[in-house]
């Protein structure tokens, strides 16, 4: 091959990647490369081809390949902080991005990446700082923009991250990205119609686009009123860093065990108590179910059911024969059969729905897998007890404590898994 074909071959490639056409370039790239070129510029270009097929692996070995040949080779450790990105593992993304930055910190994009993996890890003032110096070196830069705006938010700064968001419409009025922001900024601040609208916009010009489609899901669902209001507190438990939301966590059970401790001893206090212990069990069974429920609605809806991914519509589903077998189950106790066994049995089937409605939530697949085999695991559990205690025409079976510590036990372990994520 001569170097005028190579060169018209090259730049073939680099159109289709900026295309996200990973597939064509990635067919061009090792072709080239059979040929015996050894050029680093093509084997990032290849590196990035691989990061879009989700052939992660290669894509880390080309990236290493070309840090041997020269160690000043920024992309390449750009590329990297991406996979490590992907992985979740940020603190060796930041590390890799850094190195990046070190060799070229005049590369607009490397600082707007950055702010992005900080605001990923609830670094908001360090994300800040991150974007307005990726900004320094291009105003414009939309990536910036947006990551900015999202710290600001992080921030509970919603006026500034407005305008800043404006500032992004103006410079690229079809970002599907900036679109997706404004949509989020909006659900932050209760407003869920006014989100609908640019979640639309950013998935007419990429549909494909993950955090348009996730937000496009929550505004649908927060037309319930309840839902809302449920939202706009995960939401705030959201920007909280994974310590903050253990203290949360852990404040709240203690408080629950202190309120329901001084309700059995002082029994005057009974009225004003339980209906608050009554409250507090409902909002922690909602933090687990609420979302799956409504993703239950969303399968039930035509357009709804287009936004809902695999993993979702697989918890939907799950939810669903779970909640219909306990009502079920209940309608059979109280007006067919009354075996203390069917009323035990409907009560389990309709905590399963914890399990069941959260163990898709996970990003990472090894992650997902642990849930899952957890859920099963506990059905298993509960299908035994609901035997045994129906033979036996009991609510509390020699078993009943079994399916009860693993279902509170699933919920510490899915908490410890989300929040390292």
């Amino acid at each position: 091959m001569t170097q005028i074909e190579f060169a018209r071959q090259f730049s073939h490639a680099d159109v289709l990647l900026s295309q996200g056409r990973y597939k064509q370039a990635e067919d061009i790239l090792d072709r080239l490369v059979a040929t015996g070129f050894e050029d680093n510029d093509l084997f990032r270009m290849l590196a990035v081809a691989k990061m879009g097929l989700k052939k992660y692996d290669q894509a880390e070995e080309l990236c290493r390949m070309v840090i041997s040949r020269n160690p000043n080779e920024a992309f390449a450790f750009y590329i990297l902080a991406n996979l490590r990105s992907h992985d979740r593992n940020f603190g060796e993304a930041l590390g890799n991005l850094s190195e990046a930055i070190r060799i070229d910190p005049s590369n607009t994009n490397f600082h707007a990446f950055h702010a992005n993996i900080l605001l990923h890890t609830k670094d908001f003032e360090k994300a800040l700082s991150a974007a307005d110096r990726s900004l320094s070196l291009d105003a414009e830069n939309t990536d910036g923009l947006n990551a900015r705006a999202s710290a600001l938010i992080g921030l509970n700064r919603g006026d500034e991250a407005f305008e800043t968001i404006s500032k992004s419409l103006a410079s690229d009025p079809n970002n599907s990205d900036t679109h997706a922001n404004m949509g989020w900024g909006l659900l932050h601040q209760g407003m869920s119609d006014k989100a609908l609208v640019h979640f639309r916009s950013a998935l007419k010009e990429e549909p494909m686009n993950e955090f348009a489609r996730s937000g496009m899901m929550e505004a649908m669902k927060a037309k319930f009123p309840v839902y809302r209001y449920f939202l706009v507190v995960m939401l705030w438990l959201g920007k909280l860093k994974g310590a903050n939301q253990w203290g949360v966590i852990i404040g709240s059970y203690i408080l629950f065990r202190i309120l329901f401790t001084l309700a059995e001893s002082v029994s005057w206090l009974q009225p004003f108590l339980y209906p608050i212990i009554g409250l507090m069990v409902l909002f922690f069974i909602s933090t687990w179910i609420f979302s799956p429920l409504m993703n239950l609605y969303l399968l039930s809806n035509n357009y709804g059911r287009l936004m809902l991914n695999d993993q979702q519509k697989s918890s939907a589903r799950w939810v669903g024969i779970s909640l219909l077998a306990s009502v079920f189950g209940f309608l059979i106790y109280f007006f067919i059969y009354q075996n203390d066994g069917i009323l035990s049995a409907s009560f389990f089937l309709f905590v399963l729905m914890i399990p069941l409605g959260s163990m898709n939530n996970p990003q990472l697949n090894k992650n997902r897998t642990r849930l899952n085999w957890a859920a099963i695991s506990i059905a298993v559990i509960v299908i035994v007890d609901s035997v045994i205690a129906i033979a036996h025409n009991t609510f509390m079976s020699s078993y009943y404590l079994f399916p009860l510590i693993t279902l509170v036990a699933y919920q510490w372990y899915a908490n410890y898994l989300l929040i390292r994520e």
